[in-house]
Formats: structure tokens, C-alpha cells, sequence
């Protein structure tokens, strides 16, 4: 690299010697530029998530343990890396009617699932071909929300609201990804999600709402007509809770598979 101060003493002339001088400059600029550029268009993994090749024949088991050592640090997000936490989950609103639309009608608001970060992956599989990756897991969720009960009791208008929780256990989750290859801002291959699909099956869910109607008695006896309605209402807010789970996943890895290349992503 040629210094400034040496331009100043081999030149004698101060138009040349200013003209030299902001040739350098501009060049130091360019290749600063360049440099910037080459960070910031292409991103290796990061440093908790281990990278796999693709032709490894046992390319699913090392990603599924790749997957496992990662998910607490990636559930929880990276500022870092633009990445947005996933637990916990959150859902603005779910509305159920108890047992029926004649019923009590109970709104949840402000939801927020926890667990998400301790969630247990039994299987991870990608077919290269047809690019695909299907993924099944295990996760015990606690959901802290608040909630509105309107409705009749004994012919009388009711009104409620307060706050909520709701358990659901051993929630068994599928999930299939379809994903193109693109080419990214940086000239590279990368992945990009086009299509997704969830399965889902609860075991258990167990629902408490707190201070029902100012009345021990009455909000025992709705809590426990909630609870033996479970199944019921899991199939009334079970897709939009789904949909906000596979959202979220698929807008988290979107960013960081615009960040990182193919190849970086999964090499040779």
C-alpha cells in the first residue's frame, strides 16, 4: 500500500500532487465499498447453528441434531441478525362460544405462548429434489392471555374479564416447507419458503379464567364447564393459533435464509 506521505515527497508539482491524492482517495473509498458490500450481501450461519452437507448420507441426522443444539438461542431471536424472537408467540385475539353460538361468548386478547424455546424435535427431513423439509416436534405450551365472557346465565345478561391461562400439553406439531432456489442480492443461491402446511394434535388442554362474575362458586363451576369442553374449543381456536405458529417460523427463517447462501447454508 503506497502512504500518503509519500506521495507529498516524490511530488514536486501541488496540482499533480492533489489530483494523485484524490485518486487514492476514491480508490480507498471503492475498496472500502466493496468491502461494506461483501458483509453485508452475504452472511455466513450463525455461530450457533452448525452447518450441514448435502451430501452427507446421514444429512438428516445432522441436521436434526443441528436443529436441537440451535433452538433455544434461535426461538428466542437475534438482534444481530434482524431475527424475531419466537417465544414467546404471540396472538392478538381468539374467540370461542361456550358450548354453542347460543352460549357464553369468551374472547382471549392479548396471548402469549410460552415454551416454544424447550420444544422437543423428534424428526427432521429434507429432500433436496423436491425440495422439501418436514419437521415434527413435541411442545408443551402455557399460554397467558386476558379474557371477556359475555353471554346469558338463567336468562340474565352476564358480563366478565379478567385475567387468563391456558395449558396445552403434549402438543404434537407437523410441519412441511416448500422452498425454491433464488438468486439473492449477492449473485448466490439462496432459499427461499414458497409454500407451508401444519398438523397439530393436543393432548390435553386445561383453561383457568380468574375472577369470574366476583363469585367463587359461579367461576369454579364455568371453569369447569370449560375444561370438560377442551376439545371443543381447541377445535374453534386451534387454526388461527396453527397459522400464527407457522407464520412466525416461516417469517424468521425467510430472513435469515436471505442472509445466508445455499452454500454456506448447507455445502458440498
Amino acid at each position: 500500500m503506497i502512504e500518503t506521505t509519500m506521495i507529498f515527497t516524490c511530488c514536486e508539482d501541488t496540482f499533480v500532487c492533489s489530483t494523485v491524492l484524490k485518486q487514492i482517495n476514491m480508490l480507498y473509498i471503492i475498496s472500502f465499498s466493496i468491502l461494506l458490500l461483501s458483509y453485508v450481501s452475504a452472511e455466513s450461519l450463525p455461530e450457533y447453528i452448525n452447518s450441514c452437507s448435502r451430501n452427507d448420507p446421514n444429512l438428516n441426522e445432522c441436521a436434526l441434531k443441528s436443529a436441537k443444539d440451535s433452538l433455544q438461542q434461535f426461538s428466542r431471536g437475534d438482534p444481530n441478525r434482524k431475527l424475531p424472537p419466537l417465544d414467546p408467540l404471540y396472538v392478538s385475539e381468539m374467540t370461542v362460544f361456550v358450548p354453542n353460538q347460543n352460549g357464553f361468548k369468551l374472547v382471549f386478547k392479548e396471548n402469549y405462548f410460552h415454551g416454544l424455546s424447550d420444544m422437543k424435535l423428534e424428526n427432521l427431513k429434507f429432500d433436496l429434489n423436491k425440495k422439501i423439509i418436514f419437521t415434527e416436534a413435541i411442545v408443551n405450551l402455557d399460554v397467558h392471555n386476558k379474557y371477556e365472557l359475555s353471554g346469558k346465565l338463567v336468562a340474565l345478561p352476564i358480563t366478565s374479564n379478567g385475567d387468563s391461562s391456558i395449558k396445552l400439553k403434549n402438543t404434537a406439531i407437523q410441519i412441511s416447507l416448500w422452498y425454491e432456489h433464488v438468486t439473492g442480492d449477492d449473485g448466490k443461491i439462496h432459499w427461499k419458503i414458497v409454500k407451508h402446511n401444519i398438523k397439530y394434535d393436543i393432548e390435553k388442554a386445561v383453561f383457568r379464567l380468574e375472577n369470574l362474575l366476583g363469585d367463587k362458586v359461579i367461576g369454579e363451576q364455568v371453569n369447569m364447564l370449560l375444561n370438560e369442553l377442551w376439545r371443543e374449543i381447541v377445535a374453534d381456536v386451534g387454526p388461527s393459533v396453527c397459522n400464527s405458529l407457522i407464520e412466525a417460523v416461516v417469517e424468521t427463517l425467510s430472513v435469515l435464509l436471505a442472509q445466508v447462501p445455499y452454500d454456506e447454508l448447507m455445502p458440498e
